[in-house]
């Protein structure tokens, strides 16, 4: 592999994980070169400047995340709408348990729900998010036929953030006052825990709307 090559790898995996740990804009580019050993002009000549540099890891964020995704469209409509829920939600937490590079790029995606970057909004307006169209998707089994556009918005994105402060706060778990142990038990409960209570939510829902429908019924 040619050197210009690796430098180029170098830069996007420690710019992964700078943004990873402080998001866009707290992120250094003095401090991202220092950990792939590189001059501080070696992103504006292989990127051509911070910005450009990020937009390219949300790129590979989003390609990894389709690649480790348990659930695609044929999943989606062939399991039960609660089992494709938790495999919505058990997709998301195997990225603490692994706590790799899915992990880094689901905590810089948790950082742009905080503050969305205009560089993250300009990507999204564009690129393919099969997460946003899962979540949809699920969450349209849910909600009545004649649901508004903007609750099925809000459905989509509460489903997508029900694992997002788990990630965000990965490393304060186990710290105190938490005091968690981070283990295979844990993702699992985890897991278990969180898919059962985006079922309930969801589930809730569609308990409301038979409501309102016998309600409307019975005084019509």
């Amino acid at each position: 592999m040619k050197i210009a090559d690796l430098t180029r790898q170098a830069l996007l995996a420690h710019a992964a994980v700078a943004f990873a740990e402080n998001g866009f804009e707290r992120a250094a580019v003095r401090e991202i070169t220092r950990r792939a050993a590189v001059n501080q002009a070696a992103i504006n000549y292989h990127f051509g400047g911070k910005e450009a540099l990020y937009r390219e890891v949300l790129r590979l964020a989003f390609a990894a995340l389709r690649e480790a995704s348990l659930l695609d469209e044929e999943t989606v409509d062939r399991v039960g709408r609660e089992e494709a829920v938790r495999l919505f939600i058990r997709q998301q937490v195997t990225a603490l348990e692994k706590h790799d590079q899915l992990s880094r790029y689901l905590r810089i995606l948790a950082w742009e729900t905080l503050a969305p970057t205009p560089i993250y909004l300009d990507f999204i307006a564009s690129a393919e998010l099969p997460m946003l169209d899962q979540a949809e998707k699920i969450v349209r089994r849910f909600l009545p036929a004649g649901a508004p556009r903007a609750e099925i918005t809000i459905a989509t994105i509460w489903l997508t953030q029900q694992v997002a402060p788990f990630i965000r706060h990965y490393d304060m778990l186990s710290q105190p006052p938490l005091n968690l142990t981070i283990d295979r038990r844990f993702i699992e409960q985890l897991a278990a825990d969180v898919g059962r209570m985006a079922v309930a939510g969801l589930n809730a829902r569609t308990t409301a709307a038979g409501a309102d429908s016998a309600y409307e019924a019975q005084m019509a």
